[in-house]
């Protein structure tokens, strides 16, 4: 990946760094990344987030994967995670600009084939594309594009999941998960009034399951979560199904009330990338609250979510005050890093 910025640009902890010690940085960041991914074994006490904040969104991308250090995917095919619930304009899906720019910095990275990967919650997703002009834009960045609808019987595989889930009996995902695929994950920052409360990386994974069963022909898995009362549980429980190898979060706009498709609009002009789920989320929950969302977003702790604590449980990535390392690009992102750390240790409000 080749990103030129000059080292004056660039602050840690507040501190201006030289070249060298940026390079340094930036190659633990990643390094700290891997150890905090449940996939390696291994869970550091601290995880890396790059956090960044830029008016222009191609170059948030950027920076925000550059500090995380050099990624090379070995030619790997690489399965892209996008949001396209819904044929709603950003911070309800994907933003083209964001598509543009993570599929760019893949092939910068030695990918083999790109196919963006969806199941769409609120319409069939091959028509929300196309509502969105995604086929165009798909073509033009030669990425394939996959609707898991559109997947035989044959291709899905019955997942169990961890003992006391929420999920009566397992759920449904595509087979291509047991192959060892790489998922790389966009997500989007917005409240969920459907029961989730929030949706971010976490919840974004529910569109990799079946909606209606293959294997369990008449079920209805989304109608199942939405009248559940564990529903927070049970979207962390989707996750164990697998681990992505990097995502990028764009909270450049987030819905602050209502959502996934629609809601009150702010702007923080975030951008953030890691491999670990919950410090992503957490983070999230951080800006959401930041930002003047309500509900439980406000009065529960960070660590108090119900998205956030069952992730803990399975051990889904780092896990509490102080658990996240944050690198920044500039002091403006520093202090906003600071003040997001400070939201993480907060005690739990009366309602």
């Amino acid at each position: 990946m080749k990103l030129m910025i000059r080292a004056r640009e660039f602050h840690c902890s507040g501190q201006g760094v030289s070249r060298r010690d940026f390079a340094m940085r930036s190659g633990m960041g990643l390094a700290g990344l891997a150890l905090a991914h449940p996939a390696f074994g291994q869970v550091e006490a601290r995880s890396a987030l790059s956090l960044v904040r830029h008016s222009e969104r191609g170059a948030a991308v950027r920076t925000a994967v550059g500090l995380l250090g050099r990624i090379d995917f070995g030619g790997r095919d690489l399965f892209i995670k996008g949001s396209y619930n819904s044929p709603d304009p950003f911070p309800a899906t994907t933003h083209p600009d964001t598509l543009r720019a993570v599929v760019q910095l893949l092939r910068d990275s030695n990918c083999g084939k790109l196919i963006l990967v969806e199941r769409s919650g609120m319409g069939v997703t091959r028509d929300v594309w196309k509502q969105m002009a995604l086929p165009d834009l798909a073509r033009q960045l030669d990425l394939t594009l996959l609707a898991l609808e559109d997947l035989p019987a044959g291709e899905w595989r019955k997942a169990e999941l961890p003992p006391g889930s929420g999920w009566k009996d397992g759920i449904e995902a595509p087979a291509f998960l047991d192959r060892g695929t790489f998922v790389i994950q966009i997500c989007n920052l917005r409240t969920h009034r459907f029961g989730g409360v929030f949706s971010a990386s976490l919840k974004n994974s529910v569109g990799l399951m079946a909606k209606h069963g293959q294997i369990n022909p008449g079920h209805n898995y989304m109608t199942e979560l939405h009248e559940s009362a564990r529903q927070e549980a049970m979207i962390a429980e989707v996750n164990t199904l697998y681990a992505p190898k990097l995502i990028i979060m764009d909270a450049t706009e987030v819905f602050t009330s209502g959502g996934p498709e629609t809601g009150e609009i702010a702007a923080p002009g975030i951008v953030c990338a890691a491999a670990d789920r919950l410090a992503m989320d957490a983070v999230g929950v951080a800006i959401l609250r930041l930002e003047g969302s309500k509900g439980p977003i406000s009065w529960r702790s960070v660590y108090e979510q119900g998205q956030l604590k069952r992730a803990a449980e399975l051990k889904l990535g780092a896990f509490g005050p102080g658990a996240i390392r944050f690198l920044t690009a500039d002091a403006r992102s520093h202090m906003l890093a600071s003040q997001i750390e400070a939201i993480l240790e907060l005690p739990p409000k009366e309602k």
